[in-house]
């Protein structure tokens, strides 16, 4: 070999290490907490990760951004840390970042594009380690039969930023207690068509019911009206609130066992994790409840009260919303307009009928079977309605906070959709009574007015 080429081919070796020394350098400096930071502007997903068992464990082993938000090396890490880069960086310089609506890219259904389920088991291949709680077994049993469908997020979405919350039965639900100022002795006496409060006995809870005339009308979705004859009824001023909620779980949960409760009511079995999502409860709506669960509360309502409490029909329900905004009335005036959690009853306006929140909020199941056609008569009800839950999906009416404002119409009807919102429930059999995977569903009540003789 001529010494020329000898110095050539030190040469293109001195750049290949150099090369590969500048690669490794700012292979480095780009998969670094600080350089993440530096583009992304959301300082709360710092400070959330510093919270999380990711950065504060007993192991002292801390879990940068890159360990989660890409794939390992091997597995496509180049590729998507370019394509995240460029992204990122087009985001950062041409977009405004106080638009962002952080909340809802935080659900479990966008983090899913964000984290990489083959990072997590990079990082945790046992499935089973020793230290595994029963309830980690059986949710980790229900991720190995169904993990083509399930994402490690769905059930883990609180241990890379905030605190950790471990999939189980919930008891602590039945843990708050709210300040008890007033003690009800007897529920309103009904003597006419007109808004009332209607108090539980032996509670301190209290809701409001308003009247509503009743009347003919046009009633359809789908292309097929329907003229309908409503009669009076009342119907709750909001949906159903935790406060009230809680309270039928207090008397009639069971600790994860069948029991008999008042009149012969089954009661209720804790929640897996957490059904209020952190938002808070209070005057929230209560949510996550099943269709079963909703129907059961009705009964135990009218035990307690001595009325005839249910679930609206999907007629009452449309018939109110078509008489509930003015001719000038904008919808976006009465609605949730924030995308990401529920709201409080009065963190929106009265619409004409005096009811809060119903457009958007939450969406509000009916008694209706979600195929049955025409609407429901009254007569149908006399039917067992627990064992026409378990034939179909049912109606639900109203939208959610979910919901583009351009679907909230008296018109728009949704279904429930069981096995999709019960995905992540690992129980054998699964829960009649919480959905696992739905947190924009809710109901409010309505009573049938009877006109004493």
């Amino acid at each position: 070999m001529g010494y020329k080429r000898l110095i050539q081919l030190l040469l293109l070796i001195v750049v290949l290490v150099l090369i590969r020394f500048l690669f490794k350098k700012a292979d480095r400096y780009t998969s670094s907490n600080a350089y993440c930071n530096s583009c992304h502007v959301h300082n709360h997903a710092h400070v959330s990760w510093m919270e999380s068992v990711h950065y504060s464990n007993c192991e002292g082993v801390e879990v940068a951004c890159v360990d989660c938000h890409l794939p390992p090396k091997g597995q496509g890490f180049y590729k998507a840390k370019l394509h995240a880069g460029i992204r990122d960086l087009y985001a950062f310089h041409f977009k405004d970042s106080t638009t962002y609506n952080w909340a809802q890219k935080s659900l479990p259904e966008n983090a899913r594009h964000h984290t990489f389920e083959a990072s997590c088991i990079a990082c945790h291949p046992k499935l089973f380690p020793t230290h595994l709680s029963k309830n980690g077994e059986i949710a980790h049993w229900h991720y190995k039969q169904h993990s083509d469908e399930l994402h490690c997020i769905d059930c883990h979405i609180d241990v890379g930023h905030g605190s950790s919350v471990k999939a189980s039965h919930n008891y602590q639900i039945l843990e708050t207690q709210s300040n008890v100022d007033t003690i009800y002795q007897s529920s309103f006496s009904l003597v006419e068509l007109k808004d009332f409060t209607e108090t539980i006995p032996k509670t301190n809870i209290s809701f409001s019911m308003v009247a509503i005339q009743g009347g003919t009308t046009t009633i359809g979705a789908s292309g097929k009206p329907s003229k309908v004859k409503i009669s009076p009824f009342f119907i709750g001023q909001i949906e159903v609130t935790w406060d009230e909620y809680l309270v039928f779980l207090r008397e009639t949960e069971a600790e994860g066992r069948s029991q008999q409760s008042l009149d012969g009511l089954s009661g209720a079995t804790p929640p897996w994790g957490n059904p209020d999502q952190g938002w808070g409860m209070g005057q929230r709506p209560a949510i996550t409840m099943t269709h079963h669960a909703a129907t059961v509360y009705c009964q135990w309502l009218s035990a307690r009260t001595g009325k005839n409490y249910r679930l609206p029909t999907e007629a009452e329900w449309e018939y109110v919303a078509q008489n509930a905004l003015k001719a000038d009335d904008k919808i976006e005036d009465f609605i949730n307009n924030t995308k990401d959690l529920t709201l409080e009853p009065e963190d929106v306006k009265f619409d004409a009928l005096g009811l809060r929140h119903l457009f958007g909020n939450v969406k509000e199941f009916c008694s209706d079977s979600y195929s049955d056609w025409p609407y429901q008569s009254e007569e149908s009800l006399l039917l067992d309605p627990v064992i026409r839950l378990s034939v179909n999906e049912h109606v639900v009416k109203g939208g959610s906070f979910k919901t583009d404002v351009n679907d909230l119409r008296p018109s728009y009807r949704e279904s429930t959709q069981h096995d999709k919102w019960m995905k992540t429930d690992p129980q054998i059999p699964k829960s009649i009574w919480w959905y696992s995977d739905c947190n924009d569903v809710g109901f409010r009540v309505v009573l049938k007015y009877q006109q004493k003789d």
